[in-house]
């Protein structure tokens, strides 16, 4: 009894090991998917937005050309508001995208149940699972003895 006890929960290791494998690859495949369709978006959109400032830059410098009367000068003016932009994402840049960061990935990463408490639950369902079995099995045994007597 000791030796069959012993290759059952061999067997149930190694079933469990597969399933665990199974489910880490699954998972990081979703991660992956994620995080692929997130970059390439943010990509996409970075590059069109380059484009936008781009064209925007040269209507700005077009609209001061008319109040300044130079074109340097407006080239000079569209920059330095280009600087002073960069500037405060710099400065602002710990509450603007490090802190949203943090708790988008925290709450990514941290909020879902951990494959532990998903064994864990599965195995109280399973126990669970097993008495009622037993029992329901029991009432059968004594119905029939109840029935045939």
């Amino acid at each position: 009894m000791g030796q069959d006890s012993t290759n059952r929960i061999k067997k149930d290791l190694q079933v469990l090991a597969v399933r665990l494998e199974r489910y880490l690859r699954l998972e990081a495949a979703d991660r992956l998917t994620v995080i692929a369709t997130a970059s390439i978006v943010g990509a996409i959109a970075f590059a069109l937005a380059v484009c936008a400032l781009f064209f925007i830059g040269f209507g700005l410098v077009k609209t001061i050309n008319t109040i300044v009367g130079d074109e340097a000068v407006s080239y000079y003016i569209v920059g330095g508001i280009l600087l002073l932009l960069i500037g405060a994402v710099v400065v602002l840049r710990k509450p603007l995208i490090e802190s949203r960061c943090v708790r988008y990935f925290s709450r990514m990463l941290l909020s879902g149940t951990t494959l532990s408490e998903r064994f864990a639950a599965k195995q109280a369902e399973d126990e669970q699972l097993r008495i009622l079995a037993e029992t329901l099995a029991r009432e059968m045994r004594e119905d029939e003895k109840g029935g045939g007597a």
